[in-house]
């Protein structure tokens, strides 16, 4: 092919008029334009020839990227929330224990002195509804767009859900469906990407994150990217069972829980109101949450989940009070959703 083309760019050369020109400098002149017309076309035909060489590989990256494109669009969903159709029979009552989940995601300035992420697991057994139950929570919550990634273990996915709640100034509910099975079987890559994704989404007030899960251990990676957590009945017992606590570190828990209680008692921090303790004292309250948990972040969490029930408390009395009651039940329903017991 190359030969026939040489041939043909040879024979298109213009030959030179016999008798034309004036002696010697004609002659020498002719063979001089003939040779670089034919060194352009040997140029043209070298780039003709290396576009047809990068052909293949380039065609390769273009059907690539159109699969890429299609994978993402499988794994990723956007809807908008009031377009959802949740169909949710038999969960009155887990709807109403996390009454004040929910409204603190409706209403985030009414908690903003309070220092919970925006994450939740839910936790229960195959077809028991954890979808559905995340979906009916952004209705109620008020939540404007729902972006469902139904295959966490794809990084492509993972960054353009990022990319988009980056910009999204509405209120959106980002869903991580079956998210344990990701940690078992995930690369490096996908679990930092994944990682990245919940912290950096979750301390942002207009985005919730909730992931579902068949299975939680104590201790382990979805247990720690997640501080609440909404076990549904029949969840099957953890494989691995409680981590026991060092005594040494028993102290250690105490002061932390001294810290954060005392800290909501002086209502110190930025937007926090003053906390009455009803029930017990200050003791009571430092040992029943230092006997509860397991590292400081879980004290610390169950300090803020047990605030979170006692504001919702308070906004719900027709006569507001000046101060937060904080009692034992707040604190075992915080420990509860806190402490993976299951």
């Amino acid at each position: 092919m190359l030969g026939a083309m040489l041939a043909a760019m040879t024979a298109g050369v213009p030959a030179t008029p016999v008798g034309t020109g004036t002696g010697a400098g004609a002659a020498a002149e002719a063979p001089a334009v003939s040779a670089e017309l034919l060194t352009e076309q040997l140029i043209l035909v070298a780039t003709i020839v290396g576009a047809i060489a990068a052909l293949p590989p380039l065609i390769e990256f273009l059907v690539e990227r159109r699969k890429r494109r299609e994978r993402i669009e499988l794994s990723l969903d956007d809807e908008p929330v009031a377009q959802l159709s949740v169909r949710l029979a038999g969960m009155d009552g887990v709807l109403a224990e996390v009454s004040d989940l929910i409204d603190r995601a409706a209403n985030p300035a009414a908690y903003r002195g309070l220092n919970v992420g925006n994450e939740i697991l839910i936790v229960g057994p195959a077809l028991s509804g954890k979808k559905m139950l995340a979906r009916a929570i952004a209705q109620r919550a008020g939540f404007d767009r729902l972006i469902t990634v139904y295959n966490p273990r794809n990084p492509d996915a993972l960054a353009r859900a990022k990319a988009r709640l980056r910009k999204e100034r509405s209120k959106v509910m980002l869903l991580l469906p079956r998210i344990d099975d990701v940690f078992r079987s995930a690369t490096e890559e996908v679990e930092a990407e994944l990682d990245a994704l919940i912290e950096s989404t979750s301390e942002r007030e207009n985005v919730l994150v909730i992931g579902t899960a068949t299975r939680i251990d104590p201790d382990d990676d979805v247990d720690n990217l997640f501080g609440v957590k909404i076990v549904l009945p029949g969840t099957a017992p953890s494989v691995r069972g409680p981590i026991p606590v060092a005594e040494a570190m028993r102290p250690i828990l105490r002061d932390v829980a001294r810290f954060y209680l005392e800290r909501a008692c002086a209502a110190r921090g930025e937007g926090a109101m003053s906390t009455v303790l009803a029930d017990m004292t200050l003791d009571d309250a430092i040992e029943r949450v230092a006997a509860s948990a397991g590292n400081p972040a879980e004290v610390e969490d169950v300090v803020q989940v047990a605030l979170t029930t006692a504001v919702h408390d308070r906004n719900s009395l027709k006569a507001t009070p000046a101060s937060l009651v904080l009692t034992p039940a707040m604190i075992d329903r915080a420990i509860a959703r806190v402490v993976v017991r299951v």
